[in-house]
């Protein structure tokens, strides 16, 4: 059992019972985000030492996963498959969190996104 069940289960009920946030995913769709969601928030709250902090950082885990499906079910609308340009611009707000990236953060991100895309498509 990890730490703090009881705050990562409401954290995560909260994060899948909200429709709002899958409306224009079809179900398969949705459970690659929502079982990203799930995961993120578990691992960050796991983290914590204690369950005040646990709390804490459930709710601000929760509240930066939301903001993040919430972009991606608006991409979501349009039809086709989303061009990975558009789907990179709906998340610059959720991924900046106030904060611009620095040209080395960038540069990290770029590549772990061409390594991980190229390994998504090696599996096919």
């Amino acid at each position: 059992m990890a730490k703090f069940d009881k705050i990562i289960a409401s954290a995560v009920e909260n994060l899948c019972g909200d429709e709002r946030l899958r409306s224009n995913l079809v179900d398969a769709e949705a459970q690659i985000i929502l079982d990203w969601g799930a995961s993120w928030v578990e691992t960050q709250v796991s983290l914590a030492r204690d369950e005040t902090t646990a709390k804490q950082i459930a709710q601000s885990e929760l509240a930066r996963v939301r903001a993040t499906i919430s972009a991606l079910n608006t991409l979501a609308k349009n039809p086709g498959a989303p061009r990975l340009g558009d789907a990179i611009s709906a998340l610059d707000a959720p991924l900046k969190s106030g904060k611009p990236f620095t040209r080395d953060e960038t540069w990290n991100l770029l590549t772990a996104l061409t390594s991980a895309a190229w390994k998504l498509r090696a599996k096919k």
